[in-house]
């Protein structure tokens, strides 16, 4: 991992001599904007109920939500949310006092981050006129106060030096932080008598438009926010932005931004179509106009209309389904996919030449198969639609298998690059991934069943050189069979201190590479 100017960052790696796994569970990232909760944190989610728990507020449906119902429906059972917002405005509690203001942010940005506080006297001596306990609670909305979270923090002095100052008890709290330096007298009891506690609740402290741009949601890779905080994530499958505005596509800076991150995680860019993409004559002339292209991206087409009966909103996204479907295929992927969709339908019917016309312009379609039937995912083709050696990776199955296997490989050849080179290390590194790429073919995943002509694996003197200062560590290349038995695409796999790179060094005919 890249070195951070906020601190120092630890990865953990697997051991020498560990077998690369043959299958791990697909994993989907979702980075947007969310009702509440923590700010670029990767979170871990594995139903919509602990989403809702973490992210959500009653009575508001977010796309985010609507998103990752898609996804757990659609087969997913694990996805990574990155919340991201414009501003880092936050919630503040006001405890007043004889002295003047405690005053409590909310440790998590956004008007919808609800909070409140109570403050008490109880179990502290009359020659302790600095302390005071606290309760935090987080609730569900001002009108539904129930209780999600709570803390409760004894014997707090606002006195400085004291052990138990304020200030650095709240430093460990996972809903507020001081905002100011405490008042020189400790806030005054909330408590009314019986039968109840009066709380202090939250309140916004700016008005303005909290949606996060672009720029938001790339985030910054100094910082660890947006896109970028996923890198404290082992691996990733699919990645959904989910911009501000309904209907929104990314900008072009932002979808290079993603695609190029996508391509150095060994991960897939799910993108919605444009609101403009009404026909599929819009398709073939935007795609033509805009030129991009990228084995490392899907798309579809055309949107979702809203359900019957329900108000006007725009076309919805079918991002979460793909994903979780896509998810649930796993590598084997083949033939059309179903996808659970409810009562949303595709704004409209395609012929079977604008299916064809659409594969080869790089996007996927979305059909109904007949009355009441499942609408199905055609196509199955990556934005890989340029000449050259790009056209190689339209198929999806393919670039799926390529990218598995790459991120496999970096991942579990870590270990090599702390160690001196010798053609022993070389020789247990052929071993070591020979046999993960030997399981793979067992499972029909190259085009070969002779292992001669379904991949290889280099390396030795001729990819690492002599000992050298300079360089990478460990160099390896591969060569993989997807299309035709013997014709390898090769990758080459460079280790050094700081990282891993790999790059793609084409489609060769034969094993020239091989001996």
């Amino acid at each position: 991992m890249d070195a951070r100017s906020n601190g120092i960052s630890v990865i953990e790696i697997p051991a020498r001599g560990q077998a690369i796994p043959v299958t791990r569970e697909s994993v989907t990232a979702f980075i947007g904007p969310a009702p509440r909760g923590p700010v670029n944190i990767p979170i871990a989610i594995r139903s919509l109920e602990e989403f809702l728990a973490r992210f959500g507020v009653p009575g508001y449906l977010s796309r985010m939500e609507f998103l990752l119902y898609q996804y757990f429906e659609n087969g997913g059972t694990l996805a990574i949310v990155v919340r991201v917002c414009r501003s880092g405005h936050r919630n503040r509690i006001t405890l007043p006092g004889p002295e003047g203001e405690l005053l409590l942010d909310a440790l998590n940005p956004g008007p919808l981050e609800y909070l409140r506080a109570a403050v008490d006297y109880q179990g502290i001596g009359t020659d302790e006129p600095r302390r005071f306990n606290l309760v935090i609670h987080r609730c569900r909305a001002p009108s539904q106060p129930l209780v999600e979270e709570q803390e409760s923090f004894t014997g707090l002095s606002v006195d400085p030096r004291a052990a138990d100052y304020v200030g650095d008890v709240l430093a460990r709290s996972s809903l507020v932080r001081l905002a100011a330096d405490p008042p020189a007298a400790r806030p005054a009891p909330t408590q009314e008598g019986w039968p109840g506690v009066r709380y202090v609740y939250s309140r916004a402290t700016w008005q303005g438009d909290n949606t996060p741009t672009d720029y938001d949601l790339i985030g910054s890779r100094e910082d660890s926010t947006g896109l970028f905080a996923l890198e404290q994530v082992p691996w990733i499958d699919f990645v959904c932005l989910v911009p501000g505005v309904s209907g929104a596509t990314l900008g072009p800076v932002a979808l290079f931004a993603a695609d190029r991150y996508c391509r150095e995680r060994q991960a897939m860019l799910l993108l919605d179509p444009p609101q403009s993409w009404e026909e599929v004559r819009d398709v073939v002339r935007t795609q033509r106009e805009r030129g991009f292209a990228s084995a490392n991206a899907i798309s579809y087409f055309p949107g979702l209309e809203s359900p019957p009966h329900a108000a006007p909103a725009g076309n919805l996204s079918a991002a979460g389904a793909i994903a979780g479907q896509l998810c649930a295929a796993g590598l084997e992927l083949s033939g059309p996919q179903a996808l659970s969709l409810g009562r949303t339908r595709p704004c409209l019917a395609l012929e079977p030449a604008e299916v064809r016309r659409l594969a080869n312009l790089g996007v996927n379609a979305l059909l109904r198969a007949g009355p009441g039937a499942a609408i199905e995912l055609t196509g199955l083709v990556t934005m890989a639609r340029s000449g050259g050696v790009a056209t190689s990776w339209n198929s999806l199955r393919r670039r799926r298998i390529a990218l598995f296997v790459l991120s496999s490989v970096e991942r579990y050849t870590r270990w090599a690059a702390f160690e001196a080179p010798s053609p022993a290390l070389w020789q247990e590194l052929r071993a070591q991934v020979g046999a993960f790429l030997g399981a793979l073919q067992s499972r029909g995943l190259f085009a070969a069943a002779d292992g001669a002509e379904a991949f290889y694996v280099k390396c030795d003197v001729d990819t690492n050189g002599a000992a050298r200062s300079a360089g990478p560590r460990l160099v390896l290349v591969l060569g993989l069979a997807l299309a035709r038995p013997g014709e390898f695409v090769a990758f080459r796999i460079a280790h050094d201190a700081d990282g891993c790179t790999s790059s793609e060094l084409g489609w060769q005919p034969g094993m020239a590479l091989a001996s």
